[in-house]
């Protein structure tokens, strides 16, 4: 009865996705049938082993043939409910529900995934950065820290120091006065006495930097410093004043180097000059002697051979001494010239004649091709003549014996002449070539001890070629192939043959003493006793009356004694020098002079213009050219005792 009355009562309950309804007894029988009708039958064997199975589990969920049965006991009487449902049925709302938030659910994943990763990235972006940012600022602050300049920032406002480096605050108590006591961090601008109060007004209102270079500061120790300093604005992005960036820069050491190198050159200089003085003082004597001997000296092969052995020796020397002197003028950019209308044909002509007799003792063949139409250029023609006659004194001694040199002209292009100078000599190696136009170079010293020199003849020739706007280069084969040096000038046109040219007497080959010049009175002053001896002798035997004074107040007493027409004084005398001699002479006597020394630069020839000499001759003297000294300057004024001005 209890069986039936359960059946109707579970037959009106509907059950949902296809569940079946089952209650088993203690013994393990079915209660019902598929109808909720009393069940009769026994179970199959493949039920009473589910049966089984439930009874031992007593609560909870089997999945068995395609079905799910879940089951838990009836409170008291010991049965047990079981609900039989297919599994399709079952995991149907599960399927249902992950098919609607599957879609979802992987676009949030996705979703989530990416910003994971963009999150990972800007986190990681964020520490590189606070990482680089560390870096820098350790390496900001090690490098200030380091720096031997001074670096500070100096607030807009209230004109303390936000920043400073250990150097800075060194230097402001070193010369700044600012007080040892003191941090740098709570002292102001006007506290540190390096750059001037109103500077960071002007800086600060203006935005133009200040700068002091060089300015001296006296330490504390009273050492003096040499400091640059530099103020700047600093502004950010939006043009807004963040402060004044304040430099200083200790450049004593540089001053002090500058200043060394400085006193090194000028003392080199003097060295040069006083080197050059006491190298052609002998000099002088020894060309008086070989023109005194030349002139007395019987007619014999042999004396007079080695005369011109001795001449030519002695002007080899004074050339080496004006060598040294030029490449001190080129250096100091102070190489004069005097331009003036010449025919290169010319100059070629006349360094030839200097060559002449070195070249006929080698048997070297000269072969000159003058093609050049156009020879005619704006230079100083000394100068030129010096270039061209080191170019072929190259080639002769660098040439043996029963060589050959060619000399070549001709116009590449209607305003240019290019000179060539060819060899058969030595020849040049390649890797010597870029070296050759170098002072004192002369490709290798096995050459310097086989043909002598000093090797400043090419170093001269192309400062004084690039002093005329010139090029000069140089080619060659090898080593015994030869060399060609070629130089490359401008040209102008020809001077107007039928143009007056007025030459001043000192100028001709042919000025001729008249005997009241000839007569004249000269006094003679320089301190080597044998120059003095040798100049009496030559100008008197040429019909002066010489007198000699080995000093400044000896000329001096000699002046007051005597009247003369001329002077000729060293200038380096003993007593005072040869230029407060001639002031004094010029002032007392109206006398004109000329300067004879072995001091030979620029400076020395414009002193001696300024203390009144009329020329200035260097030694060793080339006594022809003092003859035509001596006879202009006695046609320009006249003697002693007429009425001069």
């Amino acid at each position: 009865v209890l069986v039936e009355r359960m059946g109707r009562r579970l037959s009106s309950v509907e059950f949902a996705d296809q569940s079946v309804c089952q209650v088993i007894d203690q013994n393990g029988t079915q209660l019902f049938t598929k109808n909720f009708e009393p069940n009769a039958t026994a179970p199959s064997e493949q039920a009473r082993a589910l049966l089984r199975e439930i009874q031992q589990a007593k609560k909870g969920h089997l999945d068995r043939f395609e079905n799910l049965y879940s089951f838990c006991p009836v409170d008291v009487i010991g049965w047990t409910a079981v609900v039989e449902q297919p599994k399709s049925a079952a995991y149907k709302p599960v399927r249902d529900l992950l098919a609607k938030i599957t879609f979802p659910a992987v676009w949030l994943i996705l979703l989530t995934a990416v910003g994971a990763w963009l999150a990972g990235k800007f986190t990681r972006r964020q520490a590189e950065a606070a990482r680089r940012i560390e870096r820098e600022v350790i390496f900001n602050e090690k490098i200030l820290a380091n720096m031997p300049s001074g670096i500070a920032l100096v607030d807009p406002s209230s004109r303390n120091f936000l920043q400073a480096n250990e150097a800075f605050a060194r230097m402001a108590r070193q010369f700044g006065a600012l007080d040892e006591d003191k941090d740098i961090y709570e002292a102001s601008y006007d506290e540190v006495a390096i750059a001037p109060a109103d500077a960071i007004e002007k800086v600060l209102e203006f935005g133009a930097p200040f700068q002091l270079v060089e300015q001296p500061f006296t330490d504390r120790a009273g050492t003096q410093h040499f400091v640059n300093v530099n103020l700047l604005r600093l502004q950010g992005s939006e043009q807004r004043i963040q402060g004044v960036l304040y430099l200083v820069e200790d450049k004593t050491r540089d001053v002090t180097l500058r200043q060394e190198l400085i006193g090194a050159n000028a003392a080199k200089d003097q060295f040069l000059a006083l080197l050059s003085h006491e190298l052609r003082n002998p000099l002088s004597p020894v060309i008086a002697m070989v023109g005194e001997l030349e002139a007395s000296a019987p007619d014999s092969p042999e004396v007079r051979r080695a005369l011109e052995v001795i001449r030519r020796n002695v002007e080899l020397e004074a050339r080496l001494i004006d060598d040294l002197l030029d490449v001190t003028r080129i250096a100091k950019g102070k190489l004069q010239l005097s331009f003036e209308n010449v025919s290169v044909h010319e100059i070629l002509q006349r360094a030839y004649e200097i060559c002449r007799e070195e070249i006929f003792s080698k048997n070297i063949k000269v072969e000159f091709r003058l093609r050049a139409e156009k020879v005619h250029v704006e230079g100083d023609p000394a100068r030129l003549q010096q270039v061209f006659w080191n170019l072929m004194k190259n080639s002769v001694k660098f040439t043996p014996q029963d060589g050959r040199i060619v000399v070549e002209t001709f116009n590449p292009i209607p305003d240019e002449i290019e000179i060539s100078i060819m060899d058969t000599g030595i020849g040049i190696e390649p890797e010597k070539i870029s070296k050759i136009f170098n002072a004192f170079e002369q490709g290798q010293s096995s050459i310097t001890r086989r043909y002598g020199g000093l090797g400043l003849g090419l170093a001269i020739s192309k400062a004084m070629v690039e002093a005329h706007d010139g090029t000069i280069s140089v080619a060659s084969e090898g080593k015994e192939r030869g060399a060609t040096f070629t130089v490359m000038l401008r040209v102008v046109a020809a001077p107007d043959p039928n143009a007056v040219h007025h030459l001043r007497p000192a100028d001709s080959g042919e000025t001729r003493a008249t005997p009241q010049q000839q007569s004249a009175r000269l006094l003679v002053v320089d301190d080597h006793h044998d120059t003095c001896v040798g100049m009496k002798m030559i100008l008197e035997r040429r019909g002066y009356q010489v007198t000699v004074a080995n000093s400044a107040n000896e000329a001096v007493e000699r002046a007051n004694a005597e009247d003369f027409d001329l002077l000729i004084s060293d200038i380096g005398l003993p007593d005072r020098s040869g230029y407060e001699l001639m002031q004094e002479l010029h002032a007392n006597k109206g006398l004109r002079g000329i300067a004879l020394s072995g001091f030979g630069m620029e400076n020395d020839v414009s002193r001696a213009r300024a203390a009144g000499f009329s020329e200035h001759l260097t030694k060793p003297i080339n006594f022809e050219r003092l003859e035509q000294a001596i006879q202009s300057l006695l046609q320009l004024q006249p003697a002693n005792g007429s009425d001069a001005t």
